[in-house]
């Protein structure tokens, strides 16, 4: 799969770096006009301020100083914390919330999995140990899907499972949460004489197909990915001997919409050990003759334009699913975008706080002045 990972980006968008600009930085020459304030006071300490003549100032010089008097530089720093707090909002701070959002151009892939009795065949080794084909199937869609050593797996593909023997079965949706589809995976099991153990591969085929053409309908599909194209893996290990739909028939309805289908034929053919069950519901192993369609298979592919694969062995099995992840690629696409929030007129969150907009400082400030000016610190002439 190709693929341009950077750090902190994901699927759903997340923020990289966060930075603080002023549109308007031009406006930072109104800081002099701090200057006023200052040369007011200069200028009016040399002025005569309003007096009462008394004949000492003994009797006031032993007064206590009160804290109104200890505190009278508030006011002066009131109205300077409100014009300072005025300019810093006209200057117009920003804060810019840049943002990573990965754009996936998705496969969309239907697995489809023969579960027919042939499947319980001991013709396949996995660590050392012989096993089902199905269970060696089941544990090699999983590496596909999850992505394992040199498979990296489909992490931004739709994928479903569809299982198919006498009848087919819609074991998982289309769907991004591949951990659940390896669990609905990991409970497929060969189908019983009661299911009906044949295998109908037409009719597995056209409900794949079913699925693949209604995502459109999908109201759970994430608009920001794209499905770029629509794929069925087919495997089995028989030829078609139950269904209402032929297999080559499934494959025209496959071309007709665009869908590929790559087609693997599992297990070897002739006679094969196969576990079974006796009288006494105890697992036997017994001998049984199977066949393999690779006809049909090579059709179905080179009709829809996909290919025929041929895995003999738990290795050869993996090879192919690696050559199929190969060939089906998901183009992933890193946009970077920047928010902008006034910090003067919207409420800012930052560091898990909300903070409200400063514009609310100068306001606070000027409102405290006048009220303290008019009360407490309120000066005769």
């Amino acid at each position: 799969m190709l693929r341009r990972r950077y750090p902190a980006a994901n699927r759903d968008g997340g923020g990289d770096r966060l930075m603080f600009l002023f549109q308007q930085p031009s406006i930072w020459f109104l800081l002099l006009i701090l200057l006023i304030p200052l040369l007011w006071w200069r200028w009016s300490r040399g002025t005569q301020r309003a007096f009462m003549p008394c004949s000492t100032t003994r009797v006031m010089s032993k007064l206590p100083r009160t804290w109104v008097v200890r505190t009278r530089w508030i006011i002066p720093a009131l109205r300077t914390i409100a014009l300072v707090a005025l300019i810093v909002c006209i200057a117009r701070p920003l804060r810019a919330d840049q943002q990573t959002r990965v754009h996936a151009d998705a496969v969309a892939i239907e697995m489809v999995v023969d579960r027919s009795g042939s499947m319980q065949a001991l013709d396949f080794v996995r660590n050392g140990q012989n096993v089902t084909r199905l269970d060696a199937v089941k544990a090699v869609v999983e590496d596909f899907v999850l992505g394992v050593d040199e498979m990296e797996g489909r992490e931004n593909d739709l994928v479903g499972l569809i299982t198919f023997a006498s009848f087919p079965d819609s074991n998982c949706p289309m769907t991004f949460d591949h951990v659940h589809l390896s669990q609905r995976l990991g409970q497929v099991e060969v189908a019983t004489e009661a299911e009906g153990p044949l295998t109908a591969i037409g009719d597995g085929l056209a409900l794949a197909i079913s699925r693949l053409t209604s995502l459109q309908d999908r109201a759970d599909i994430r608009s920001d990915d794209e499905i770029k194209s629509r794929v069925i893996i087919l495997l089995t290990d028989g030829e078609e001997t139950a269904g209402d739909i032929t297999a080559l028939k499934a494959a025209e309805m496959a071309a007709a919409f665009d869908i590929k289908v790559y087609t693997i034929g599992a297990g070897t053919t002739g006679i094969v050990p196969v576990l079974g069950k006796d009288a006494l519901g105890r697992q036997i192993v017994q001998r049984m003759e199977t066949k393999l369609d690779e006809e049909t298979l090579r059709e179905i592919a080179s009709m829809t334009g996909g290919q025929y694969f041929r895995a003999t062995d738990t290795e050869s099995l993996q090879s192919i699913y690696k050559r199929i992840n190969e060939l089906e690629t998901t183009e992933i696409i890193e946009r970077q975008y920047e928010q902008f929030a006034d910090m003067s007129v919207d409420s800012v969150r930052f560091g898990g706080f909300t903070f409200p907009p400063l514009l609310i400082v100068p306001l606070l400030a000027l409102l405290l002045e006048v009220l303290l000016s008019s009360t407490r610190y309120r000066r005769l002439p």
